[in-house]
Formats: C-alpha cells, sequence, structure tokens
C-alpha cells in the first residue's frame, strides 16, 4: 500500500531538480557574459598572441648637429638577432611524441634526450633505439610525418627497425643555437653570455616576448639567417631592423656627446613603481626591456627629446613562430595591423666642429679639458676633455672590454674635466682678487703695493716667484708679471668673506647650470667654511686663496664664465649647449635664449681697467709673451698672431700639486715626475676692443701655463677667427682689419721660442715657519 505523501514527495523532487537545472543554465549564461562580453576582449587578444606577434618597428633617434648643420650623431640601420623562448624546439617533447607508440617512461625519455643533446656539436648521428614490433614501426614513422620532426631516420630491419637521430637535425634547443652559431661565426666562448643574458631576461612571461640576443650583425649575416629562417630551419629566432647611434666623429666632443646603452632591470623597476603611482608625465618615454637610454652628456640630458618612439607591426605566424606573410597578416588583421614610429626630436648644438676641432688637436698634454664660449651670450662653442674615449664603442658589442680598459685608466677618461674635475686656478684667479680689490675700494688703477720679494704676516713667510721682488708695483704690471706679492697683500686686506663675495659673484662655488649633468660647485672657501673644516680661522688661510692656491678650487667652465664676465662689462651668462631643438623636417621646435644669471656689480670704468690689465699678457715681459715665436707645431699659430696683431687678453696661471721648498727658487716641469708637476692654465680672449670669446685651457701636470696651455688656446681662437667667424651664422658681425705687430721678432736671425720672454710663473704656495698647530 503506497503513502499518500509519495505523489507529494515526488512533485517537491521535480521542482527541486527544475530549480537546479535553471540555476545552472542561469550560472552558464552569466558565465557566457562575463567571457564574452565583460572579458571578450582581453580573450580575444589572448587568442590572437597564439598566432599574431607585435614585432617593433624602431624610431628614429633625433639627430646631433653643430651650430652650422654638420651632423655629428646620427642613427644607422642595423638588424638584430631576437630570440622567442616560447618558440624554441624541446627536444624532449619531440621524443615523446615521436615514440609515444612505445610507452616508454619518463626517464628513459630523459636519457635518450641527454644522448641526442651530447651529439649535436659535433653533428653526429645517433642509434636511438632497437624496436622489434613493425606495427611499432609504423606507428612511429606516421607520428614523425604527422609532427614534422626533422633528422629521424625509421631504418627497417626485420622483424623491425632501427629509429636513428641526425642530432644536429632533430629540433631542439642546442641544434638551433649552434645552427646558429655557424651562420653568423661566432664562438662558443663568446656566444654563451649572450646566450645567458637573453635567457634571464625572458624568465617567465617575458618568454612569449622576442629578446635581444645579438646586435647589429652585419649584411651578409643578415641574409644568411633570413634565409634559414624562412626554411624553417631557426624556430624561435627572428631578425628585425633597429637603429644604431653613430658618432661621425668619433672620439670628438665624446664627453658633451654622450652614449646609449640598455636599460638595467632596476631602471626599470623604478619605471614600473613611476607608472603604478601615477607619477610618469605626459610623454615621458616609456621604455622596455633592452631598450636603449643615454648615458652622460647630451645624450642624457636631453633623452626625453631625442628619443621618439617606436612603431608596431602585427604579423601572423605558425605554431614554430614563422612568419605567414604579408597576405595573412593583411587578410586577418586589415590595415590597422602597423603603429608607424615617431621619430624624435633633433639638437642644433652651439659646438662648432671647428674650434672642437682646434682644441682636440692642440691638446699638449696627457690630462686635461679646453673650453671655449661666446662671451656676450654664453653659448659653449668647444667643450674638450683629455683623454677621451670613442662613444661608438662603449655602445657597440665589444662595449664591457672597451669599458673595462676605461675603468683602468688612471687618467679618468670617464671623466669631464671641464666641469666634473675642480682644480686650484692659480694665477688666473689673480683677476677675481683684483675685482674683489677694486669692488671694495681697496686698489685703483694708480695705487702701489710693495713687493720685496715675499709676504711676511708674523712669523709666516709667502714668497714671490720673483726672489729679487718687483719694487712698488700697480694693478696693471701687477696682473702683466703676475706679480705674486702683490695679491698676497691685498687678500689679506680683503679677508675671506669679501673676497669669496666677489669670487661668487663671478660663478665660483657654485654650479654654472650647463645643461649636461654632473657638474661639479668647486669650493670658494670663507670664514664660515674654515670654522665648519678646522674649527677656527687664521688670516694666513686667505693669503694663499688670493693667488688661487690654497682651497680655492674651480672648474674650467666656471672660470670661463667668470672672463666672459670681465669681457663684457660684467653679465655672468649661463653656459649653454643647445641653440635650437627642431623636428625631423628641420622646422624650429624651441630656440634656446641667451640667460643672464648675475651681475657682477662693478662700473664700466672699472671693467675697463680689468680688460686693459690682462691685455699685457702677450706684451714683452708678460706670462705668454712668447705665444709671439713660437717654432714648433704651434709656428702657424704664431704667424697668425703676429700677421694680424691679435690682442689676446687674459691670464697664465700655473697651480701647485706638491708644496716646494723655500729654497728652490725655481724647477723646470721637465726635472719632475709627472705626477708632481704643477697643472697649467691659460685663460684667453679676443679682441681686446670688443672681445667675442673666451677659450679655457687647463693641462693637468703641464708644467707653466703660458707655455703649454697658452698655445692650445691660441689655436682656438685662431679658429674662430679664420674659420668660424666667417660662417653664416656670425654674417652680422663687424669684420677685423688686421693690426700691425705690436713689437718687433727678436734681432737673432735664428730665434726660437727660448730666445724670445717665456712664461716665468712658478707657484708660490711655500708657506713657511708657521706657528705649531695653526691651521693650514
Amino acid at each position: 500500500m503506497k503513502s499518500s505523501l509519495e505523489p507529494a514527495f515526488s512533485s517537491r523532487r521535480v521542482t527541486v531538480f527544475v530549480i537546479l537545472i535553471g540555476l545552472f543554465f542561469l550560472v552558464l549564461v552569466g558565465r557566457l557574459y562575463l567571457l564574452q562580453v565583460v572579458r571578450g576582449a582581453s580573450y580575444l587578444a589572448k587568442s590572437e598572441e597564439n598566432f599574431v606577434q607585435e614585432r617593433r618597428i624602431a624610431h628614429r633617434r633625433g639627430l646631433i648637429l653643430d651650430q652650422t648643420g654638420q651632423v655629428l650623431v646620427d642613427s644607422r640601420p642595423a638588424h638584430d638577432v631576437m630570440l622567442t623562448v616560447a618558440f624554441l624546439p624541446d627536444s624532449g617533447r619531440a621524443l615523446t611524441q615521436l615514440l609515444a607508440p612505445l610507452g616508454l617512461p619518463r626517464p628513459r625519455i630523459a636519457e635518450l634526450d641527454k644522448q641526442v643533446l651530447a651529439a649535436v656539436e659535433g653533428r653526429e648521428q645517433v642509434q636511438l633505439l632497437e624496436v622489434d614490433d613493425e606495427d611499432t614501426c609504423d606507428a612511429i614513422a606516421q607520428r614523425r610525418q604527422r609532427f614534422d620532426t626533422r633528422g629521424v631516420e625509421i631504418e627497417r630491419r626485420p622483424p623491425g627497425c632501427v629509429v636513428v637521430v641526425d642530432a644536429a637535425e632533430f629540433p631542439s634547443r642546442a641544434a638551433v643555437f649552434t645552427r646558429l652559431r655557424e651562420l653568423l661565426s661566432v664562438s662558443a666562448a663568446d656566444f654563451k653570455p649572450r646566450l645567458d643574458a637573453a635567457l634571464q631576461k625572458a624568465a617567465g612571461l617575458g618568454r612569449f616576448k622576442p629578446t635581444l640576443l645579438l646586435e647589429d650583425i652585419g649584411f651578409i649575416e643578415y641574409a644568411r639567417l633570413q634565409q634559414a629562417i624562412s626554411l624553417g630551419d631557426l624556430p624561435g629566432i627572428d631578425v628585425t631592423s633597429s637603429q644604431r647611434r653613430r658618432y661621425r666623429l668619433g672620439t670628438r666632443a665624446a664627453h658633451v656627446l654622450g652614449y646609449l646603452n640598455e636599460i638595467s632591470p632596476e631602471e626599470l623597476k623604478r619605471q614600473e613603481e613611476r607608472v603604478e603611482k601615477g607619477e610618469l608625465a605626459e610623454g615621458e618615454p616609456v621604455y622596455l626591456l633592452g631598450d636603449l637610454v643615454g648615458r652622460k652628456g647630451l645624450e642624457a640630458a636631453y633623452e626625453s627629446r631625442l628619443r621618439g618612439r617606436d612603431g608596431i607591426e602585427r604579423v601572423v605566424v605558425d605554431a614554430k613562430g614563422r612568419n605567414r606573410g604579408l597576405t595573412w597578416a593583411e587578410t586577418l588583421l586589415g590595415e590597422g595591423r602597423i603603429t608607424p614610429p615617431t621619430p624624435g626630436q633633433s639638437l642644433v648644438l652651439s659646438l662648432d666642429e671647428h674650434m672642437q676641432r682646434a682644441a682636440e688637436e692642440s691638446f699638449n698634454g696627457v690630462a686635461g679639458s679646453v673650453v671655449a664660449i661666446e662671451v656676450d651670450t654664453g653659448f659653449v662653442l668647444a667643450m674638450a676633455s683629455f683623454p677621451t674615449y670613442d662613444p661608438n664603442l662603449v655602445a657597440g658589442p665589444a662595449a664591457k672590454a672597451v669599458k673595462r680598459q676605461l675603468d683602468l685608466d688612471k687618467n679618468r677618461p670617464w671623466t669631464n674635466k671641464a666641469i666634473q674635475d675642480h682644480y686650484a686656478p692659480g694665477s688666473t684667479f689673480k683677476a677675481i682678487t683684483a675685482a674683489a680689490g677694486l669692488r671694495n675700494n681697496l686698489i685703483t688703477e694708480t695705487s702701489t703695493r710693495a713687493c720685496p720679494g715675499f709676504f711676511r704676516l708674523g712669523r709666516a713667510m709667502w714668497r714671490c716667484y720673483n726672489r729679487s721682488g718687483h719694487g712698488a708695483i700697480a694693478l696693471v704690471r701687477a696682473l702683466q708679471f703676475s706679480c705674486d706679492t702683490y695679491f698676497y697683500s691685498l687678500g689679506y686686506d680683503l679677508g675671506p668673506d669679501r673676497l669669496a663675495e666677489t669670487a661668487r659673484m663671478f660663478s665660483f662655488g657654485s654650479r654654472t647650470g650647463i645643461d649636461i649633468g654632473g657638474e661639479s660647485p668647486g669650493i670658494m672657501p670663507d670664514r664660515p667654511y674654515y670654522e665648519r673644516r678646522f674649527g677656527a680661522y687664521t688670516p694666513g688661510l686667505v693669503v694663499n686663496n688670493a693667488i688661487g692656491q690654497g682651497d680655492v678650487t674651480v672648474t674650467p667652465l666656471q672660470l670661463a664664465v667668470a672672463y666672459a664676465a670681465i669681457a663684457n662689462g660684467g653679465k655672468v651668462m649661463k653656459p649653454q649647449l643647445v641653440r635650437e631643438i627642431i623636428d625631423e623636417y628641420g622646422n624650429v621646435i624651441e630656440e634656446i635664449t641667451p640667460v643672464q644669471l648675475a651681475d657682477v656689480g662693478l662700473s664700466p670704468e672699472v671693467m675697463a681697467l680689468m680688460n686693459e690689465s690682462l691685455a699685457h699678457v702677450t706684451d714683452p715681459g708678460g706670462t705668454a709673451s712668447g705665444l709671439w715665436w713660437r717654432r714648433d707645431r704651434y709656428a702657424a699659430m704664431s704667424q697668425w698672431l703676429r700677421d694680424s696683431g691679435t690682442v689676446i687678453v687674459g691670464k697664465t696661471g700655473t697651480a701647485q700639486v706638491v708644496r716646494l721648498s723655500k729654497s728652490v727658487a725655481h724647477v723646470r716641469a721637465e726635472d719632475m715626475p709627472y705626477e708632481q708637476r704643477d697643472h697649467a692654465w691659460f685663460v684667453g680672449y679676443a679682441p681686446l676692443e670688443a672681445p667675442e670669446v673666451v677659450v679655457v685651457t687647463m693641462t693637468e701636470h703641464g708644467g707653466f701655463g703660458g707655455s703649454t696651455s697658452g698655445p692650445v688656446t691660441a689655436e682656438v681662437l685662431r679658429a674662430w677667427f679664420t674659420q668660424t667667424r666667417a660662417t653664416e651664422r656670425y654674417a652680422e658681425l663687424p669684420p677685423i682689419a688686421p693690426k700691425p705687430r705690436r713689437f718687433d721678432a727678436p734681432k737673432a736671425a735664428d730665434a726660437t721660442e727660448e730666445s724670445a720672454p717665456v712664461d716665468h710663473e712658478p707657484t708660490t704656495d711655500d708657506t713657511h715657519d708657521v706657528e705649531p698647530g695653526a691651521p693650514r
């Protein structure tokens, strides 16, 4: 007998079942909506990645030109070898597919795989295994054909067969890399570190993206690889077109231009953090693994302007990463498959190739720098640092070896000595001490100071280079003959604070703001500086500072800026290297205008007196008078000086490296070890009537400024007057008529530089008999 509850119970079961079916379909519809509508675009993109590969189209980095339009830096076409790890063949997988009919365990497959890989390098054939069953042999042969497994032969040997593998043809990473090395003619020792680096970069999801393996291969190698890729011999390998930076003049202006190298993982990580925080500015470049970035100089400072944006070409590939061709791509992807690259902007510099060449070819030492700037605008016409390097090599395939050699050079070729190194300025600083004295009304044009050959303060004595003394001497002759005692006395009267105040107005003790990085501020000590350093100040310290020794240090660029201010009437101009930023068609995007940083606040009469005082540096008895009578490699320069009558206004400087005994009156540079020789300065500008260009030459351990650095400054000025000034940019400048010789040549028919007045200015920071415990 059935219960009366059974129909009701059955009805409830049907209802529950219907509800469950309804919920199932509701979940299914919701899931389909989520997959097809909400996340449809995302999954479509993922599916396309299975057959669509994005290949970057290299952008053209902006050019760098000198002010006449000569191209200094451009980019040339290049070809790079890219590696996509996901498309590389897997020998273990290929063996598993091929030998599936045998049902071999994994350890056995791994053992066979090792045998194959071990035979790749020697191109050996491996008798993999014997099969006793003909049907199994047929099954293996069918799978070989089905999976297009190359390098496998099924040799029939009744009642079965032998599976023979040509290791070099069998699909494996090792075979691909060996084949690639042979096509490129690269040794295993050179290839392995690059391969290891590429595989490391391609870890994780990076295995699905092309990774740079070898850069800038030759055209013949490019043709070989393209043929091998088209034949399917190099799965996972592709060759892409790129751009390589080319520094057309090699080492010239290397420290100004800089170079490129690959962005580091640390920099990429910082970029990702900035993106997550929303700190990336609009238009700021976004980098990917393998991208090149500007290092040092203008390449680094103007990275965001020089760098363009890569384009993207989407191509259709098969399962092995082989390009299916243009027809497939256009059919499946349409016209929007290519996003064209955006070229970078170009820089027109203020550098002039004529003057830059003169600076580099005339330099007369091992290490040092040369700087030339326009007096009225501050634009830099030449900047050279020695020793130098070739940016083409430090960014090329052999970069590591080249960099290692540069790192070991004790003369520090990486350093831009024009802005990064700061030195005691020696007697070139006496003009600043003179300006401080005039500004504080401690001296006049005619007021004299006694020079007995020394300056005494208590028990301490500072000697003049002229041990017999100059007698009563006024400003003009004090600068002309570089009398130390005059400036010892003046510095003591000024004190450290008044001297530092004036010097800072001329840009000393702070960065000039030039548009490349790494600039040093130098040191301009005042009383608080000494109190911080020594705990106390003693009066003798400023005596050394007054002649550019002691704790005063300046960069060659700072000295150029200061003397430009003397030459132009007191305007301190910001030094700049870029005049214009232009687009790919030559249209000016931005024009850089001169920037005045300060005014030294001296009257026109005082500035005129300063100019007149410095104009006697090449007069008879002046510390650079020997420039007129060079008979060596600078003979043409001397001839030009005599023929044109050009007056070089300026100052020599010989900055002491080691302290000399007071008993030593004069030591020849060539008689001392190189590291103990004095640094040699010469700063000069011309013409006297309306100065246009100032040039500073600093020769480390060069000896005397007038004889070592003076000719270099004069050669750069000659390039300005005979070449640069004649270019179209300076067409509005008034012509300069030749002037008569300012004095006659030596009477001897065979006169040489030695028979003419020569630089006689050894430095004299030889303080003696200082009280015990007194700060130096």
